[in-house]
């Protein structure tokens, strides 16, 4: 078989560089559904997300054009309730915006090492890494309760070996006044980029993948089948099915690692390239509860060592049609590498999610745990460690006269969201061939039952169902 560009991977990225592509493709995803890591789980009622999603974007093509066409009114609007819990309270996040709460001598610890780090602060030098930038953008206090140990948990290496370039855009960076005003008040509205974001109302995380496919072929997207082998000189790829494609071109969204594996000749120095690129694995433990409202926050960050997790995802409270009436549902977090195994597994790890929810308050002893499922994603985050940049550049130098477009988060070893994913899809079109106006056809597929209008602006979960049944809505 021949096809002008093959697309390895069905994720967003691919997904969207079909989309965009004008010209003949097959996309060839190894899983059974497309999206990805943005694929959900349906259990019993219950919808839980591959870890917690939301959409969120300030490009206007996205916002404008992509969004409207992937779920036009099934992307529903709400503020985010986002909180930190250590020692015992709750803050609200950004933590360095928002420790008021916490003990006296915690908060004057963070606002002296955030006054004195002004003081210090030269703006003609640069961190040299993920740690020093912490202490010289926050200060000792703010590093030592909870930016050091919340980021050490999450990326599972030293953060002295980390850069912090990926930073740019994704966490808040508030200033002096409003660390201080944050320690005095309460914070009193949602900081960042994301303090307002998007979710379907119905079919989970999923459904804004699945509507690229009321804009694609989808008799040429291949479910269930694996890449096995790459000629690049040949330009054929061979399929798990025994299938073998010719292709014109090849747009790569599998980890680089992996798609390297696929290769045959690789030079020794790209594959030693390949193996100083490390990245995290996230153990998703999904529970689904018998009480509605456990909380109204959508997610908390723990930076503490205990609870196991680092943050818990309330996947009830992204929409009211994600769970069971009367129900609610949470994903717990649990990030693990070479350096930092899982300590259990199996049901032990279920268990132990279960008694750490309790031990934080979140689950109560006599509560009745209706679904308990895990997901696990082996590649979560890249780690943009001190040896990503190089690494990636020698790699992709080496595909490119190839052929070779590798793109997205994994394609490119980037820290992207799932709307600068969207727009990796595009610009790996583009590089093929660019047609500035260009819009695919739509072909005709079943599209979710959306929402109507007049809902508007959602502030909470409560407010959002208050005085309506789950079928008025």
């Amino acid at each position: 078989m021949w096809t002008d560009t093959l697309i390895i991977g069905a994720g967003p990225t691919g997904l969207s560089a079909a989309y965009h592509y004008p010209g003949d493709s097959i996309i060839v995803e190894k899983e059974s559904r497309v999206g990805g890591l943005c694929r959900s789980i349906y259990d019993r009622g219950f919808i839980f997300d591959h870890a917690g999603h939301i959409f969120f974007t300030s490009d206007p093509y996205v916002s404008d054009v992509l969004a409207p066409a992937l779920l036009g009114e099934n992307l529903h609007w709400q503020y985010r309730e986002a909180w930190v819990y250590s020692k015992g309270t709750f803050t609200r996040y950004p933590f360095q915006a928002g420790t008021y709460g916490l003990p006296p001598e915690v908060i004057k610890e963070c606002i002296l090492g955030a006054v004195e780090a002004a003081r210090r602060y030269d703006a003609a030098r640069c961190p040299a890494t993920f740690m020093e930038f912490i202490e010289s953008t926050w200060g000792s206090g703010i590093a030592r309760h909870f930016m050091v140990p919340y980021n050490r948990k999450l990326w599972t290496v030293p953060l002295e070996e980390m850069g912090w370039d990926w930073l740019n855009g994704r966490v808040p960076q508030p200033n002096l006044e409003e660390i201080i005003d944050g320690a005095l008040r309460p914070q009193p509205k949602p900081m960042g980029p994301n303090a307002r974001f998007g979710y379907p109302l119905h079919g989970g995380f999923e459904a804004l993948m699945r509507g690229w496919l009321k804009h694609l072929d989808c008799g040429r997207i291949w479910l269930n089948t694996a890449v096995v082998a790459i000629d690049l000189a040949r330009q054929e790829a061979t399929m798990s099915d025994g299938r073998v494609v010719h292709f014109e071109h090849l747009i790569n969204t599998a980890p680089l690692p992996e798609f390297l594996k696929l290769l045959s000749r690789v030079p020794a120095e790209v594959r030693a390239a390949a193996a100083k690129l490390r990245h995290v694995s996230i153990r998703c433990v999904n529970l689904g509860v018998a009480r509605p409202d456990l909380t109204e926050k959508h997610w908390i960050y723990y930076p503490e060592e205990s609870p196991l997790f680092h943050r818990l995802f309330i996947q009830s409270n992204t929409s009211p049609f994600v769970v069971p009436a009367g129900c609610s549902s949470l994903t717990a977090e649990i990030s693990y590498s070479p350096t930092k195994p899982l300590p259990v597994d199996g049901e032990a790890l279920i268990q132990r999610v279960i008694e750490d929810c309790q031990a934080v308050g979140m689950l109560r002893p006599t509560d009745r745990i209706v679904v308990a499922n895990q997901v696990d994603a082996p590649y979560a985050y890249v780690i943009p460690d001190l040896n990503k940049v190089e690494a990636v550049r020698y790699i992709q130098e080496w595909l490119r006269p190839q052929g070779v477009i590798s793109a997205g988060r994994f394609g490119e070893w980037e820290y992207l969201n799932t709307d600068q994913s969207f727009l990796a899809g595009r610009r790996a079109a583009e590089q093929i061939r660019p047609v500035a106006s260009w819009r695919p056809a739509v072909v005709a597929k079943p599209v979710v039952r959306s929402v109507g209008r007049e809902m508007g602006m959602l502030a909470s979960p409560r407010e959002r169902t208050k005085g309506k049944s789950k079928e008025a809505l």
